[in-house]
């Protein structure tokens, strides 16, 4: 699980810098259509970004199968969150942090609960 969570975290940081160093208005040449969520980027994945955060230290206290499954339940939910920020991405990077994103799912579909 260790792979999985440093690349979740990896990825979230990433659009977390990019968060400060981007604007978000309708005419900006980051994103020309203005749905970039008022330029409050976290905001719209600090709910998973928890509810990942609160899976992980229960897994990590306690392994058990259902805290397993909560856990990869969290990390997918936040990297869908994560997926929906990218819009909000100049699309030269788009390609990067979705490939990102799809191994980061991959390597936690692959990660066991047993």
């Amino acid at each position: 699980m260790k792979t999985a969570k440093t690349k979740i975290f990896l990825i979230g940081f990433f659009l977390a810098v990019l968060t400060l160093f981007s604007s978000c208005a309708k005419d900006s040449i980051l994103n020309p259509l203005g749905d970039c969520f008022g330029g409050n980027w976290a905001a719209q994945y600090a709910n998973e970004l928890t509810a990942w955060s609160n899976a992980a230290t229960a897994y990590n206290e306690d392994p058990t199968p259902a805290k397993c499954a909560d856990y990869k339940t969290a990390s997918k939910n936040y990297l869908d969150a994560l997926r929906e920020v990218a819009d909000c991405v100049p699309t030269a990077n788009r390609a990067e942090i979705d490939e990102s994103i799809n191994e980061a799912k991959a390597d936690v579909d692959k990660e066991g609960c047993d």
